[in-house]
């Protein structure tokens, strides 16, 4: 493995770096249209691309992407059903709505708009009130007034400012009795306390309610999870790991002598042969950092934690600077039996010699295993955390990581809880 890492430094030199370095930094998936601009400007450069082919093409490049989209995508059919329908944004969406009679005035429309900017992609209102009536020149109660019209919106519960009145915005779309919208309303404001409402009469009314209301408001405007495209491969083969480059991804780049041998035809050829070389050179710089990653990391392929592992650490192996490795793994990811993973996922930090990929491992387990009528809150995760690896820590550590790790708050995993025993 050592002498596969040792990488012809002297090269980078006779290079462009201006092209080099955002060549490197490209994500895969958009290494196609980054290389379409440059030859674009290059006459002596021609691209052959993987993504677009004609109808009679049986390009292979075309196929491996289509397969690969297919197989990585785990999206219902409802959800390919509407992408397919609908290619109107959240924002697109509210602002036709913004019309008489909810809105019937200049101003009111103007406030409406203004809140909208500041809806989040979940559909929360995340603005400050008093700002929006400095900016309409008015006064909060009339931006409340405007803000409280929403409920009538579509989506419905969009522009509230958190769940419970998200779902009280909800509650609208239903034709409810009062006994049992007085039930609803009360037990989403007192949702923490919802045993006391257990016995009542109508709660299985009730319970199909809720179980129906969105949470967040805007699920289905939200921005779907794009098909990771990895950009090498780590395989098991003959008792050992080996890497494989995502070759099929890959455009192919001719490079042809214009008719004219000026100083313009010069320079271009110059550059169009750099290029090849440069793309060629990419691969070599992503393959020594995955073989870097397994030499240091040959626990996590085989089921183990990772390591600590620094930037500078791989850029001493490799000779390179600290930030030319922050630009080669950036938007990069690999597959390995494990799944597929962000080259950045493998560098994990240290406190007190504990990787804090391990920590945060053991804390998704701890939120697996927690009793769901008592979730575990910060204070007892980072007792637990602490106890367990004999390490200092802030609490607010352990609530970055668990952000990191997309594990609600305790009071929203006890609220989602409580809906899956209802």
């Amino acid at each position: 493995m050592r002498q596969a890492l040792n990488f012809k430094q002297k090269q980078l030199p006779r290079l462009s770096m201006q092209t080099w370095l955002p060549l490197l930094q490209c994500s895969l998936s958009d290494l196609d249209k980054h290389l379409q601009v440059i030859t674009s400007e290059n006459p002596c450069l021609e691209v052959s691309s993987g993504f677009e082919v004609s109808e009679s093409s049986s390009d292979s490049s075309h196929r491996a992407y289509m397969e690969y989209q297919n197989h990585v995508s785990n999206a219902s059919s409802d959800e390919i059903e509407w992408m397919s329908v609908s290619s109107q944004s959240l924002f697109e969406k509210l602002d036709e709505q913004i019309v008489a009679p909810l809105f019937p005035t200049p101003i009111s429309q103007k406030i409406a708009r203004q809140i909208v900017y500041h809806i989040s992609d979940e559909g929360y209102f995340e603005g400050d009130i008093e700002e929006i009536a400095q900016q309409c020149d008015t006064d909060a109660h009339s931006v409340e007034k405007v803000r409280q019209r929403f409920a009538y919106l579509e989506p419905s519960g969009i522009g509230a400012q958190d769940y419970k009145e998200s779902f009280l915005f909800q509650l609208h779309e239903y034709d409810l009795d009062d006994e049992l919208s007085i039930l609803l309303s009360a037990v989403i404001l007192q949702f923490e306390q919802i045993e006391r409402f257990l016995g009542h009469a109508r709660m299985s009314d009730a319970k199909e309610v809720l179980q129906h209301l969105k949470n967040p408001p805007a699920m289905e405007y939200m921005p779907s999870e794009q098909a990771l495209l990895p950009d090498l491969y780590v395989e098991f083969k003959k008792d050992e790991l080996n890497i494989r480059i995502n070759n099929d991804f890959y455009p192919d780049l001719k490079v042809t002598q214009i008719d004219k041998f000026d100083n313009f035809a010069k320079q271009k050829l110059k550059e169009a042969r750099e290029l090849v070389k440069l793309l060629d050179l990419r691969k070599a710089t992503l393959y020594n950092v995955a073989l870097v990653l397994i030499e240091i990391q040959s626990d996590f392929f085989f089921g183990g934690e990772l390591k600590p592992l620094r930037l500078q650490d791989v850029a001493d192996v490799l000779g390179f600077n600290e930030s030319t490795i922050s630009r080669a793994i950036s938007d990069k990811y690999l597959e390995c039996d494990r799944g597929v993973f962000a080259f950045k996922d493998f560098f994990s930090n240290a406190i007190d010699g504990v990787s804090t990929s391990e920590i945060k491992h053991f804390l998704q387990r701890l939120v697996e295993s927690e009793d769901k009528q008592k979730p575990y809150s910060d204070k007892i995760l980072h007792e637990q955390v602490e106890a367990r690896f004999g390490v200092k820590m802030v609490r607010r550590s352990i609530a970055k990581y668990r952000q990191e790790l997309d594990i609600p708050a305790f009071k929203e995993r006890k609220f989602l809880y409580i809906l899956e025993m209802l």
